[in-house]
């Protein structure tokens, strides 16, 4: 067994890590990552919708390899069929391979400097005096910091003190690709209702006209039998086939009550840094993870790491997002008491007073508070109150 000394220690090379590798590494600060498993972006949980916007904001390019389709748009159906678009003139979101997507991330890490090590899973963690020990199954890492990127079953939040995500915030999610489709090549598909996936939602994300990846995730029910069920009733298509099935855990509580201690901090999907709208971690985790890297350094820089010092990332990531978190876990939270009758009913007063243009002008894939708000103050949503009153008292 080794010991392996660095001054920043990331656990887990998901995008959340490796984000806050690079940038604690671009500021000549000494990085390892450990990895659990044999190989970058395996296992791959995640549908893989990406906003050009967000991209940009992280540094990323929209046109890279890992690249599988761009989108203009996307269709939302309620329990009954009916349906409004919200489009932009210019493509707004990228559907990306997030195996390869993991492996380019990667390559920059290691390009500003950091180092990975696969095959590495983490079995504890301890505290001394001047330094943090970390032990995985095959060696024993000792580092002035952590930075926590562990992924949904992070183990070692609760071994520092920290609060982890709660059960109630999981919701099993299950999506195939499937080849052999008839399908709008520029336009994802979202599907909502109780009786389709309750508790979320079910998604279309088109990979070509002919291929696309189809998911759901939903609490109380069999997700697998559910998306059987959609798949059949969407596409009509014995010629259908399978080419690929993923399946994990998509996190909608919003972000745990602390993200930091002493010479540690947590990001990404195990600080519950994922919009409890859609399930979606990688753009705003990344955000998060950049301030968490840049944090790092500056720790190192000063010999101090102290919570008092590291409370600078918690405070700097929830300026910037703390707003945006709570306002789409509300709307999560009204979302989850719907029947699909107030549903069908929201969608028609949506479809007679032309929201979806609400949408189309102010709607953002990544901060959505502002369409939000803007949705919750409009008159035409008066006419939905009742129903949602009901709903909640019967919930």
């Amino acid at each position: 067994m080794k010991n392996k000394e660095t001054d920043i220690l990331v656990i887990g090379a998901g995008p959340a890590g490796l984000i806050a590798a690079r940038e604690a590494a671009r500021r000549e600060t000494g990085v390892m990552i450990v990895e659990e498993h044999a190989e970058i972006g395996h296992p791959c949980h995640c549908a893989g919708l990406l906003s050009i916007k967000g991209l940009e904001q992280l540094g990323l390019p929209n046109n890279e390899f890992y690249v599988q389709n761009k989108v203009k748009g996307a269709r939302f159906f309620s329990p009954s069929g009916l349906s409004f678009t919200v489009e932009k003139q210019e493509e707004v979101a990228c559907v990306v391979d997030r195996s390869l997507f993991d492996q380019y991330l990667a390559n920059r890490a290691i390009e500003s400097g950091a180092e990975i090590l696969l095959n590495e899973k983490v079995e504890s963690i301890k505290y001394a005096e001047d330094r943090v020990s970390v032990q995985t199954q095959k060696d024993r890492f000792t580092a002035k910091m952590v930075i926590d990127a562990e992924g949904v079953s992070s183990k070692i939040i609760k071994e520092v003190g920290l609060n982890p995500i709660k059960r109630s915030s999981y919701v099993p999610g299950i999506q195939y690709d499937l080849e052999n489709v008839d399908i709008d090549a520029e336009y994802v598909e979202v599907h909502v209702g109780k009786k389709i996936a309750p508790g979320l939602f079910a998604w279309i994300i088109p990979l070509s006209a002919r291929k696309a990846r189809v998911g759901l995730g939903c609490k109380g029910a069999n997700p697998k039998f559910l998306l059987d069920e959609f798949v059949r009733r969407r596409f009509n298509n014995a010629h259908i086939t399978i080419s690929e099935v993923r399946s994990g855990f998509v996190i909608t509580g919003g972000p745990i009550t602390r993200t930091f201690r002493d010479r540690f901090i947590v990001v990404g999907d195990a600080a519950g840094q994922v919009k409890p709208t859609t399930g979606g971690g990688v753009i705003l985790g990344g955000i998060c993870a950049s301030i968490a890297g840049k944090v790092a350094a500056e720790a190192v820089a000063s010999g101090d790491y102290s919570a008092y010092f590291l409370k600078q990332y918690e405070n700097m990531w929830k300026n910037q997002l703390g707003a945006e978190f709570r306002t789409m876990l509300l709307a999560r939270r009204i979302l989850n008491r719907l029947s699909d009758q107030t549903l069908d009913k929201i969608f028609r007063i949506a479809v007679k007073e032309n929201l979806q243009d609400l949408f189309s002008t102010n709607g953002d894939m990544d901060f959505q508070s502002t369409v939000l708000l803007k949705l919750f103050k409009k008159k035409e949503a008066l006419e939905a109150l009742p129903s949602l009153l009901r709903d909640a008292i019967q919930f």
